[in-house]
């Protein structure tokens, strides 16, 4: 699409149809940097099996997206410990944005001295330009820990304290600078891929059941007694009366196999370093 073209004079069947033109880029780049990303999945699951944590630093829109994603980890895979959001600004830039804060490269670095990096921790820097002051000094920080880094951009960038990075080519936005549009979507469907087979390849699922998922509400314990059910082949009402004592698929599912208590299930599981299949199958 050319620059000048009036977008707030047009229909909006035609603006929606621009959008999604635009929106497809997102993944037409991803696709194009899935060799980045299989060498980065890669680097984030061997930091965590040596008990590794992932920090995601960003600012701004990329903060934001490395904090939804990290959030959703512990629902999902009952884990809060392995992927860490650190956004320029803290929890109030989240919903207050704070875009100044970006410029700050000696923020970035002093907000991961908080975490205390370990050399087998991996930082991920998140920057639709790839230049972002806050998450560069990050990284320089990390790098100087001995940390793994990685770095998504869209744009093409290259640095010597960074081990991976990942180029996401989209392009110019629907709104000219928005990177809240086609970058950012490209950026979550990065990093949805790293948390999510990271988690599959630690045994976290089983097949693609979500086996290890946190079941704090009433339709998650149906969900998670219906995974037992099906795991184990026992009725839906034996699998719900487990599930709803433990509250957890994997302790219930280990419990009703193997004919033991919830503290032998539990520390079956932990031995196999929470690898559910592992455990199962033992």
């Amino acid at each position: 699409m050319k620059k000048d073209i009036p977008l707030d004079l047009m229909e909006i069947g035609d603006l929606t149809k621009i959008f999604m033109d635009y929106t497809e880029k997102a993944f037409i780049a991803v696709k194009n940097a899935i060799p980045d990303i299989n060498e980065a999945i890669q680097i984030v699951i061997d930091a965590v099996k040596n008990g590794g944590r992932v920090f995601y630093v960003g600012a701004g829109t990329s903060g934001r997206i490395g904090v939804l994603d990290a959030s959703e980890i512990e629902p999902t895979f009952s884990r809060s410990d392995i992927f860490i959001p650190v956004m320029a600004g803290g929890v109030e830039a989240i919903f207050k944005a704070k875009e100044n804060l970006e410029d700050d490269e000696n923020l970035g670095r002093s907000d991961l001295i908080n975490y205390s990096l370990r050399s087998f921790d991996v930082v991920i820097g998140i920057s639709a330009s790839g230049k972002t002051p806050y998450v560069m000094g990050a990284l320089k920080f990390a790098n100087e820990t001995g940390c793994k880094t990685i770095l998504i951009s869209n744009n093409d960038v290259n640095y010597n304290f960074v081990n991976k990075v990942i180029i996401l080519n989209t392009g110019d936005e629907f709104i000219i600078g928005s990177t809240r549009l086609s970058a950012g979507t490209s950026q979550k469907i990065v990093l949805n891929m790293i948390s999510t087979i990271t988690m599959v390849k630690l045994g976290y699922t089983y097949g693609n059941l979500m086996v290890a998922v946190k079941p704090t509400n009433k339709k998650l314990v149906e969900r998670a007694s219906n995974i037992v059910s099906k795991i184990t082949g026992v009725p839906f009402e034996e699998a719900f009366k487990v599930v709803n004592e433990v509250r957890d698929a994997r302790i219930a599912s280990l419990m009703i196999k193997k004919k033991i208590g919830k503290e032998e299930a539990e520390n079956l599981l932990e031995s196999h370093n929470y690898n559910f299949r592992s455990a199962y199958e033992s």
